[in-house]
């Protein structure tokens, strides 16, 4: 065997069965993107359409509240003269019957599900990344690094001469004219534009993730390298950088680096972005936009590059147990965004608990536990939560439950077990010189993985130090 292939096989004997796993899950993926071409140019036009259709979001915000469509309570007519009204009620008073209380009911109930059908539908349209439990075997310069902005993550849709935001949620954050395509009057036959983006209240600026749709053409089936490059070059021939009348927000780009030691000391603090942190995304560089959570896109954090490494109700104290939302199935058993079966519930601890659970869909719960752990010592890769309590009804705003991946992490995270900056500035340093010594064998005699590692530990520890 060469040398090559003895580091490699050293690098691999070193990483756990439940990192093999994930990375064959990451390689099936892609493998499976290449094969299954999709088109998306009708997707997006139709994303577009629904979002400035013939339901009018101001309407679906009133509906929220409790109004209907036209604008009145409870499926009322608007009254534009009050005077009239009150005459037609007097003449009338006799004959009029009160309204019915539970038809009323089941008119808002009817207006609320078709109002969260839509947020259901807008929630499902951005990629959701996993939190790295698990550094990737392959983790280096086929993958690009991220600063993530603090802030709202977001689907910024410009279509018919308006733009708008949606949380995760699918509930809009805000309706504003743009110097997006399509994003404002002057714009209105422009076809549409369709960003991913991460909206910072501190300095009221989104910021660019990912780019879908440009001016109607479709990019959600290109590569993330094709895709970043769009994100630079479109914003910047774009007057999307101050603010104007028709342009009530600004756009910017998010830096990004090849994932090796290089790229990391760049983004890594202190260096200064121009905005709060919130950890660091790695998007491999041939993956597609994938609608939903997928393994090809990670989210890592610790204290130098989040504020808020452990998730907290008001952002400061750290309670003993840790929170969680969860899917509860109709079949009791409770569920994570990726599907993993997290426990069981009885018929008894359902209706102890008063639990109320959708008969199709299920229903969102939140839950406290103790911690994750490996169910047993031979490093399958399952893991099981540990104390599992359940403590309330989730939020009726929230539409998504959280990622098992989340779990995991935060309760590593509550450990001080999660992977460090200086775990993966190794994988990513071991990952560059396998991939040179590929291309040139000649190097494999002068350059060793071990010194390339214990040169990126001298001066992670010295930037850490500094």
């Amino acid at each position: 065997m060469n040398g090559v292939g003895e580091r490699r096989d050293r690098l691999k004997s070193k990483i756990s069965a439940r990192e093999l796993a994930k990375d064959k899950r990451r390689r099936e993926l892609l493998d499976r993107q290449k094969r299954d071409r999709r088109n998306f140019r009708d997707h997006s036009r139709r994303l577009a359409d629904r979002a400035r259709g013939e339901e009018d979001d101001s309407n679906e915000r009133q509906s929220l509240f409790g109004r209907s469509n036209n604008g009145g309570f409870f499926g009322g007519k608007p009254s534009a003269d009050r005077g009239s009204e009150k005459k037609a009620k007097s003449k009338n008073a006799n004959k009029m019957e009160l309204s019915d209380p539970e038809a009323e009911a089941k008119k808002r109930e009817k207006r609320e599900r078709h109002s969260r059908r839509r947020r259901e539908y807008f929630a499902g349209q951005l990629m959701h990344p996993e939190w790295m439990t698990d550094i990737p075997g392959d983790l280096g310069p086929n993958w690009y690094v991220l600063p993530r902005p603090e802030g709202i993550r977001c689907l910024v849709i410009a279509s018919r001469g308006k733009t708008i935001s949606r949380k995760r949620s699918g509930a809009i954050l805000h309706v504003f004219s743009s110097a997006l395509p399509s994003g404002n009057p002057k714009q209105k036959q422009v076809d549409p534009c369709i960003l991913d983006c991460i909206y910072h209240p501190q300095n009221q600026t989104y910021y660019v993730l990912d780019l879908m749709c440009w001016s109607g053409y479709s990019v959600y089936d290109s590569n993330t390298e094709f895709r970043h490059f769009w994100v630079h070059s479109k914003l910047s021939e774009a007057p999307i950088h101050r603010y104007s009348p028709l342009n009530k927000f600004k756009f910017a780009p998010i830096p990004r680096e090849p994932a090796t030691f290089e790229g990391l000391k760049k983004l890594y603090p202190p260096v200064d972005h121009g905005f709060q942190m919130d950890g660091l995304l790695f998007v491999h560089k041939q993956t597609r936009y994938e609608l939903g959570l997928t393994p090809l896109c990670l989210l890592w954090k610790d204290t130098k590059t989040s504020r808020y490494l452990v998730d907290t109700s008001d952002g400061k104290s750290v309670s003993q147990r840790q929170n969680c939302t969860l899917l509860v199935q109709p079949d009791l058993s409770i569920v994570s965004l990726e599907g993993y079966v997290v426990a069981n519930l009885t018929i008894k601890a359902v209706e102890e608990a008063k639990m109320k659970i959708h008969p199709k869909t299920g229903s969102l719960h939140k839950f406290s536990i103790s911690g994750v752990s490996q169910e047993d010592e031979s490093g399958n890769g399952k893991e099981k939560v540990e104390g599992l309590t359940y403590l309330c009804p989730g939020s009726r705003a929230r539409i998504l439950p959280d990622s098992w991946s989340k779990v995991a992490f935060q309760a590593r995270a509550r450990c001080n077990t999660t992977a460090s900056i200086l775990d993966i500035a190794k994988r990513c340093a071991s990952n560059k010189v396998l991939e040179a010594n590929d291309d040139n064998q000649d190097d494999v005699q002068t350059i060793g993985i071990e010194k390339i590692v214990q040169e990126v530990e001298t001066k992670m520890t010295l930037q850490d130090e500094s």
